[in-house]
């Protein structure tokens, strides 16, 4: 899920030294495997050019903003690792001012509010689209052409991403689901799950739920399961994720239509079989700089993470005392607080939220 920035940087490190040593093709699953290898043991052993220094730079720094900094409680250490991120990154940009993903997480970090960083992303999109497409139209070999087509438009995507992502918060729900659209006709597959952002979006535009479906119908590539899972039969690949289970229940709770927004909450609770606490605290799961935050495939994470990024949706009618927002109706709602009584204490051994990234 998402990108991540880890397996990012070996590739990139692995494309080079696949380059230098003349290994063709670029198939070489004995060589890749050293690659990793040796990446496990010391990354630095792998860096021999600026720009290879650059992205993994934006990977130290991206461990620490988006995967550490959130859960350390001292505000004097993470103020600590938060100046060594924005250093790394100053540093990544010095290294390679085309370092798309530097700019633009220092944007997000220096900017004064949510409306000043998509205003950022909007002025500076046409100059990543175009180095983007520049890159594929200078690859003369076939090192080149694999990073054009592969991870050299990976910044691009994320800069959509960020956009639609931000836009949301921001209230321009439109500009959202436009970004969202743009970065899903450049990559189909949607490798950042920019597609979740589109569905709340379309939720805020208040869209009926068959058109909902319908969307969601447009952008099946999307929906499909990686490659290597496509073959399988299995039940949790059939089932919705939260962000389309969310947008549901938002669209059924604006028609009133009650009964249904009832069945796409327990829908939602059988998806994800720990949602009860999650469902009611509602707790803000922090953004992350990079690219979404990597957690596990319908996990409670997942359904944190997705709550999250609904806030728009469950916070809509707050404040008005005929009509309780969304987010009174879910919490309230007895399946909920049904659930809660009947929740069970996480055992020792549960798996939590990977501390980086990603893995090897």
């Amino acid at each position: 899920m998402a990108f991540d920035p880890i397996q990012e940087d070996c590739l990139r490190l692995t494309l080079e030294a696949m380059r230098r040593e003349h290994i063709y093709p670029l198939e070489d699953a004995v060589f890749a495997e050293q690659c990793a290898e040796e990446y496990r043991r010391d990354p630095a052993s792998l860096i021999v050019h600026d720009r290879d220094r650059s992205f993994h730079l934006v990977t130290l720094a991206t461990e620490a903003i988006d995967y550490r900094i959130p859960f350390i409680g001292d505000d004097a250490e993470a103020e600590r690792l938060t100046s060594q991120a924005e250093h790394q990154l100053q540093e990544a940009l010095d290294l390679e001012p085309g370092n798309w993903d530097a700019q633009r997480m220092l944007a997000a970090l220096g900017a004064t509010s949510n409306d000043e960083y998509v205003t950022y992303l909007v002025d500076h999109r046409a100059e990543v689209e175009l180095a983007t497409e520049a890159l594929a139209a200078d690859a003369h070999d076939p090192y080149s052409r694999e990073y054009a087509i592969g991870l050299g438009r990976l910044p691009y995507l994320r800069w959509l991403a960020a956009l639609a992502s931000h836009a949301l918060i921001a209230g321009k729900y439109r500009l959202a689901l436009q970004a969202v659209e743009d970065c899903l006709a450049a990559a189909p597959d949607d490798p950042g799950d920019v597609r979740h952002t589109g569905m709340l979006a379309l939720a805020k535009l208040e869209t009926p739920r068959e058109e909902l479906a319908r969307w969601r119908r447009a952008h099946a590539t999307a929906y499909l399961p990686p490659i290597p899972f496509r073959r399988r039969h299995h039940t949790t690949e059939k089932t919705p994720d939260a962000w389309t289970l969310l947008a549901e229940l938002a669209a059924a709770y604006h028609e009133l239509d009650f009964t249904g927004a009832t069945r796409a909450l327990r829908s939602l609770m059988r998806a994800y079989p720990r949602a009860a606490e999650p469902l009611y605290y509602q707790a803000e799961f922090p953004e992350g700089v990079f690219a979404r935050v990597h957690v596990l495939p319908q996990s409670e994470d997942e359904l944190i993470l997705a709550l999250s990024e609904a806030t728009p949706l469950l916070q809509e009618g707050i404040g008005s005392p005929e009509s309780a927002c969304l987010a009174s109706w879910i919490a309230t709602n007895p399946l909920v607080t049904d659930g809660l009584e009947r929740r069970v204490a996480p055992s020792a051994d549960t798996e939590r939220r990977r501390p980086l990234g990603g893995e090897l």
